[in-house]
């Protein structure tokens, strides 16, 4: 690096962070001046709420207490009792309640005040006579009653007597309670004094109202925390919190409490702001109104120190992105031109390897398509020799004795059955090659579920399974649907449900409902057969996806149905249990050709059982084949594979002690009897096995 761009570097780095030093302590002070603001607002407005409750709350207990000390029943219990008889002093608070509750007029005004705390959360209100004796509380008839209790010398007692109404904090001496007592004078009609009624308030109850979001203190004259919202406050002496002048003497005669280490902020320049036992507040105070009590809020100002370090990060942060800036800006200048030359040569390279992948993806679609269009081809060129032997064997059926007859229809449905899977494979290549086409013509209905019933009963006698055909409503005869193409759908179904089913039913159900100009039509196949294990998130409806891997098929009946519901407005679902059996059912909306109540025809049932089997006959013991051996050929009669039949026998059953079995064989397969050689396979399985 040329040494004028080292100099110009430093010179860069130097003023960089003197411009971030200086903008980041001007603008942490705005920031932390600002927030403070803030936070003092907030605290003045807290304060000033605070203060309005506690004088409600003061001004109410003293309300309370003259309401009290003017009823006429409180005058006339204070004036019978005014002062206590001669030897009272001496008797136990017991004896001089005992004394006092016998009275009903206690125990009546008692009861009153009883009401009156409670539906005002006081802890209690009592009334004393001119001796201090207690005459009568609001828990007179409770364990803790204080009637018979004389509080010589309490200073609300006395301020009360002398100047109308006195007021006072203190602990109580049995549970140790922090309270407030607010205390009327009780005049007759003459302004004699009789006694005094006192209303108690609990300082924990008192607290609730000190609900802010700071720290809310009320104290004494002598510094005291008489109330908090914080407990570590409670009882502690924070007489240097007070105005200049406003300590003194507290009138409640308690213990000023440990004093707080406080000290204050403002040689720094913060006059509202003080360290109390090592953590800064900030100070906002009002003094209660009628009280010798001040209101103070602290505003905690932890939030600072995180504040500064947030700020002190930030500039640090700021500081190293931009000397790391010019770092690389330096370190760029030298290398822009390398830079240059290697980017015009990834470039160059990344232009090749674009050419390469599109010829590449290009080549891989074309040999997709070729591969699809063989299939085609290798279809059609099957189908062709397999529909001459379908039309010469429809010949020979004109002419064909009863036994002729029934082998030309075993070979007419081998035949079928091959032509079914070449038909799937040419519908797969012409779904691939081109979109599929749906063409909707009038269509009778019944007519088209009629001839897929009769095909349903052929495929299900295949397996001894009973079919079921259930239209439990009427349904419309002429609809404007590719009948074609639904019947392809549903046989391809029933043929998949026949297929997985041994001994069981196979059912089609067709429910018909109007919806203004179309038909709803609700398909269901359904069976008992084998199930399908969902939970395997296994593609069924994909191309050449088996749901059994012998199952004899090319795994495209449920593909090209799929495709065929969706062309035709509909989706293909599925329901099924393992073992159980399989629902598939499809919803089209189809167009009616006429609305005239003629067109509908009536509800439908039709349940066929399978033919009855031929007895088993009775066939004699060969030498032995293995039983996987016998299970292939089982499978082979199953479908039908005639040729696969002839390779089994010359691979397994060429030997001259397999000559009995081969006869018996040869004579079923010249019968195209597939269920006969099925039944063969497994008996001489059994046999051996035996």
């Amino acid at each position: 690096m040329p040494p004028v761009v080292r100099r110009v570097r430093l010179y860069l780095i130097a003023f960089w962070l003197a411009l971030v030093a200086g903008l980041s302590w001007w603008i942490s002070q705005r920031i932390e001046n600002n927030w403070i603001e803030s936070l003092a607002a907030n605290t003045e407005y807290e304060t000033e709420t605070t203060a309005l409750v506690m004088d409600r709350l003061f001004a109410e207990m003293f309300s309370v207490a003259n309401m009290v000390a003017r009823q006429a029943q409180v005058i006339e219990l204070a004036s019978i009792y005014r002062t206590d008889p001669p030897g009272a002093a001496e008797l136990t608070r017991e004896q001089r309640a005992d004394r006092f509750i016998r009275d009903p007029l206690v125990r009546k005004v008692g009861d009153f005040m009883n009401a009156l705390s409670s539906d005002l959360r006081y802890a209690r209100i009592y009334m004393n006579n001119l001796s201090d004796d207690t005459v009568t509380a609001s828990n007179w008839n409770e364990p803790d009653s204080i009637v018979g209790m004389i509080y010589s010398g309490r200073p609300y007692l006395m301020e009360a007597l002398r100047s109308g109404n006195g007021h006072s904090f203190g602990i109580a001496r049995l549970n140790k309670s922090l309270s407030y007592f607010v205390s009327s004078r009780i005049d007759d009609s003459y302004d004699v004094p009789q006694g005094s009624v006192t209303v108690k308030f609990d300082a924990p109850e008192m607290a609730l109202f000190l609900a802010g979001r700071h720290i809310a203190l009320i104290v004494n004259r002598q510094g005291r925390v008489t109330t908090t919202s914080s407990a570590p406050f409670s009882l502690r002496n924070v007489a240097a919190l007070l105005p200049p002048g406003m300590v003194g003497p507290s009138i409640d005669d308690e213990d000023p409490g440990e004093p707080m280490d406080i000290s204050s902020m403002a040689d720094k320049g913060h006059a509202d702001q003080w360290l109390i036992d090592g953590r800064a507040y900030l100070l906002k105070r009002q003094p209660l109104s009628n009280t010798q009590y001040q209101l103070i809020t602290l505003a905690s100002l932890d939030d600072l120190a995180p504040m500064r370090m947030q700020h002190f990060l930030t500039a640090a942060l700021v500081a190293a992105l931009g000397i790391s800036l010019i770092l690389l800006s330096s370190q760029a200048a030298g290398q822009m031109i390398m830079r240059r030359q290697e980017e015009r040569v990834a470039a160059m390279h990344a232009s090749a390897l674009n050419v390469d992948l599109n010829a590449a993806l290009t080549d891989a679609k074309n040999k997709g398509r070729q591969k699809i269009e063989v299939l085609g081809y290798i279809g059609h060129d099957l189908r062709a020799p397999l529909a001459t032997i379908s039309g010469y064997s429809k010949l020979l059926l004109t002419d064909a004795n009863e036994i002729q007859h029934k082998l030309l229809l075993t070979i007419q449905r081998s035949v079928k059955y091959q032509l079914d899977l070449i038909d799937e494979l040419l519908e797969y290549a012409q779904a691939e090659l081109q979109p599929l086409a749906v063409q909707p013509l009038t269509t009778d209905l019944p007519l088209l579920l009629d001839e897929i019933s009769e095909y349903a009963i052929a495929l299900c006698s295949q397996q001894n399974n009973r079919f079921r055909y259930y239209a439990p409503e009427r349904i419309p005869r002429e609809l404007n649907l590719d009948g074609k193409r639904l019947q392809q759908v549903l046989l391809n179904l029933l043929s998949n449900a026949a297929k997985f089913t041994h001994d069981g039913v196979v059912g089609l159900s067709v429910i018909a409902k109007p919806e203004g100009d179309t038909c709803a039509l609700h398909f269901s196949v359904s069976d008992t057969g084998i199930g399908i294990d969902l939970n395997q998130k296994a593609d069924i409806f994909g191309a050449f996806q088996n749901i059994q891997a012998a199952s004899g098929s090319t795994g495209l009946g449920l593909f090209i149905a799929q495709r065929i519901v969706s062309a035709m407005g509909g989706s293909l679902s599925v329901e099924s249990i393992s073992g159980k059996g399989t629902t598939f059912s499809f919803v089209l909306w189809v167009p009616f050709v006429g609305s005239s109540e003629s067109n509908w025809s009536a509800a439908e049932l039709r349940e066929v059982e399978p033919a009855a089997q031929c007895a088993e006959p009775t066939m004699p013991r060969y030498s032995k084949l293995d039983d996987q051996v016998l299970d292939e050929l089982a499978s082979l009669a199953l479908h039908g594979r005639l040729t696969d039949i002839e390779r089994w026998i010359e691979r397994h059953a060429n030997e001259a002690a397999h000559a009995p079995f081969v006869t018996q064989l040869r004579d079923r397969l010249e019968r195209f009897d597939f269920t006969g050689v099925q039944a063969l396979a497994l008996h001489n399985k059994n046999q051996s096995n035996q």
